[in-house]
């Protein structure tokens, strides 16, 4: 007992634990059902951008792995020089793969493209544009064309001079 007397609890104290009317505990039916529903919402626009946002994700990859594909071939182009750009020469220097032997030549096997490309078909297409100028035209496709949504082309013509 303390000095003052026997201790003693304020009336809102003492029934703290008593339930008021219109005073619930818990939630309602209703609130969970809000609740489970704006969940699934949730869940449900997720698992339907997830998809479409991986598929845009593969597109903008091969579409990088194209574009550096076609400016390494551009540059390995600019090496050989004007001069070598026959198919002997573009085969000895690795530019380009042994079939076919006449232009547009290929370029998949030697770089190794289908490590990286679904279906790519790679081409250099080597033509005339002036006295001592060859516009050499790298193209690169892949995927199978237009029926499948995930492929695409890139292409790009550079002019070499003799130099």
């Amino acid at each position: 007992m303390s000095p003052l007397g026997p201790r003693r609890l304020c009336p809102e104290r003492r029934n703290r634990n008593v339930r008021k009317p219109g005073h619930r505990r818990g939630y309602t039916l209703i609130e969970v059902a809000l609740a489970v529903f704006l969940m699934g919402m949730a869940v449900l626009t997720f698992s339907a951008l997830y998809p479409t946002a991986a598929k845009s994700s593969r597109m903008s990859g091969n579409y990088a792995q194209a574009t550096s594909a076609v400016q390494h071939k551009i540059d390995q182009l600019r090496a050989v020089g004007y001069g070598r750009l026959s198919y002997s020469e573009l085969r000895s220097a690795g530019v380009i793969d042994a079939s076919p032997n006449a232009a547009p030549f290929r370029f998949e096997a030697v770089d190794g493209l289908a490590q990286d490309l679904p279906a790519p078909v790679g081409t250099i297409s080597l033509t005339g544009a002036g006295t001592d100028v060859v516009a050499a035209t790298v193209r690169l496709q892949w995927g199978a064309g237009s029926l499948k949504p995930m492929g695409g082309v890139h292409e790009v013509t550079v002019l070499i001079p003799n130099e």
